[in-house]
């Protein structure tokens, strides 16, 4: 029996192959009909929300066991530097890039959990953090610059420093 994490897993593996992702897509590779992806997932909208949430939670679970129980905003930062600057990344990362109709909501998405995540940075050695973070995303799924991993280590923690010297968050 297909589950709703098996289809969300096999939406993953669609993007991962930079195929678009479509209901018919997800049913194929899922080994279902259109209807029984449809069953799970009324509309292309819900699914797309679903496949933008089942990778963030996986993100979440990392970003926790880098960071600890109890961490701060510094901690949680500099989780996610280390996860975007040396972790495995795909294509399928950009799952909220994935739908240009739906990308407003997407998006919308994406900044609530983060948000949720970060709270809100002010000062601007935090925000430099979060973006060469964000950056390092975008390049690890693409695979743009093909920086080494000395250079990406190196880069951590030159941005650890920021986050260090930064107000707190």
């Amino acid at each position: 029996m297909t589950t709703k994490t098996n289809i969300l897993d096999c939406a993953h593996e669609v993007l991962r192959r930079g195929d678009s992702l479509t209901m018919d897509s997800v049913a194929s590779e899922a080994d279902l009909t259109k209807a029984g992806v449809v069953h799970h997932f009324g509309s292309k909208e819900v699914l797309m929300l679903a496949v933008l949430d089942h990778l963030l939670d996986r993100w979440e679970g990392e970003l926790n066991a880098r960071a600890g129980d109890g961490a701060g905003p510094r901690e949680r930062l500099r989780a996610y530097v280390e996860y975007t600057l040396l972790s495995d990344m795909d294509t399928s990362d950009l799952a909220l890039l994935a739908d240009p109709k739906l990308f407003d909501t997407l998006s919308n998405r994406w900044s609530e959990r983060m948000d949720g995540w970060f709270g809100k940075m002010q000062d601007p050695r935090l925000v430099t953090a979060r973006l060469v973070a964000d950056g390092a995303w975008i390049d690890r799924c693409l695979d743009l610059l093909h920086v080494e991993e000395a250079d990406r280590i190196a880069t951590v923690e030159l941005v650890n420093s920021l986050i260090s010297e930064g107000d707190e968050a």
